[in-house]
C-alpha cells in the first residue's frame, strides 16, 4: 500500500531518480536496441553524452512513424523471450506491433495496481470488468493483471451487452466497474426501462476509460454531468501515454487527484 510519503517527494527526489533511470536505461539501449544504435550513430550523439532529461535535447524524438517504419529494430530482446503480442488500434494507419517480456507484464501489472490504488480499490474488492481482454488489445490484459497484482477480484464480462452486465452486477456485487462512460448512460437506460433500482445497486464507483471526463479547463464534461445526475456515484478517468509504448497510466478522480511518481516506465527487457 501506498503512504503518504511515497506518494509525495520532493521535486529534486524526482528529478534525482529520473535520471539515474534514464542513465540506465540509455545503457541498456546502447547494449540491446538496434533502433537506437543506429539513430544514436546517425544523429552523431553518444549515449553517454545524455546524462539527464535536459540532455534529451541532444537528440530527436522517436515518433510513431518509427516505430511502424522499424518495429523489429524496437525489439531488445530476441522473439523466444517474448510472452505477449500487443497492437494499437491503428485508427490512424497500420497497428504497431508491440511484444512483451515476462518483466513488461510485471511492469504492467505494477503500474495498474498503483492507479487502481489511487482510485480507492482495495485487496479484496470486486471489479466488473466491461472491455475486452483478447483482440490484441492490451489494456484489457493490463486491468486484470493490475487488479490480480492487488488482490482484488476480477468478473471478465466484457464490453457491451447490459442484460449481461446487469446480471453479473446484481448476482455478484461488485463494488467497481471499468468501462466506456458513454456505455454507463446505456446501462443506465436499460435499468430504466427493466425496472433495475440502479442507486441502490452495490456500485461505488467507475473506472472510466477511451472518453474524456473533464473539459480543457478541468470541467466536468456533459457526459460525465450526465452520468451523475442520473447516478451519482465516482467516476475516474484514466490518463495515458499509451500503455503499449510507454506504460504510463494515472488515476485521477474528477474533483481531485494527480498521478503516481512511482509508475514504472521500462518496455520490452529483460
Amino acid at each position: 500500500m501506498m503512504t503518504e510519503r511515497q506518494e509525495q517527494p520532493t521535486a529534486e527526489a524526482i528529478a534525482n531518480l529520473q535520471n539515474e533511470l534514464l542513465r540506465k536505461q540509455l545503457e541498456y539501449l546502447k547494449r540491446h536496441s538496434a533502433f537506437y544504435q543506429a539513430k544514436f550513430a546517425r544523429e552523431q550523439v553518444s549515449f553517454d553524452s545524455i546524462q539527464t532529461v535536459a540532455d534529451l535535447s541532444k537528440i530527436s524524438v522517436t515518433t510513431k512513424t518509427d516505430l511502424q517504419q522499424h518495429n523489429q529494430d524496437f525489439y531488445c530482446v530476441p522473439m523466444t523471450e517474448i510472452r505477449d503480442i500487443s497492437t494499437t488500434s491503428g485508427t490512424l494507419g497500420t497497428p504497431v506491433t508491440f511484444g512483451l517480456t515476462d518483466k513488461d507484464l510485471d511492469r504492467l501489472a505494477y503500474n495498474e495496481m498503483l492507479s487502481f490504488q489511487c482510485a480507492g480499490i482495495r485487496e479484496g474488492d470486486l471489479v466488473q470488468l466491461m472491455t475486452t481482454i483478447d483482440r490484441r488489445f492490451m489494456a484489457g490484459m493490463a486491468y486484470f493483471l493490475g487488479l490480480r497484482k492487488l488482490g482484488a477480484g476480477v468478473i471478465r464480462v466484457g464490453a457491451g451487452v447490459p442484460p449481461l452486465q446487469w446480471d453479473s452486477i446484481l448476482q455478484y456485487r461488485p463494488k467497481y466497474l471499468i468501462a466506456v462512460p458513454s456505455f454507463i448512460l446505456k446501462m443506465i437506460d436499460y435499468a430504466e426501462e427493466n425496472g433495475i433500482d440502479y442507486r441502490a445497486s452495490s456500485i461505488k464507483g467507475v473506472i472510466c476509460i477511451g472518453e474524456a471526463l473533464r473539459t480543457a479547463d478541468l470541467q466536468p464534461t456533459l457526459l460525465a454531468q450526465r452520468i451523475q445526475e442520473k447516478w451519482p456515484i465516482e467516476l475516474y478517468s484514466n490518463l495515458c501515454l499509451h500503455r503499449n509504448e510507454y506504460g504510463f497510466y494515472g488515476m485521477l478522480r474528477i474533483s481531485r487527484g494527480a498521478p503516481s511518481p512511482r509508475i514504472d516506465y521500462h518496455r520490452n527487457t529483460r
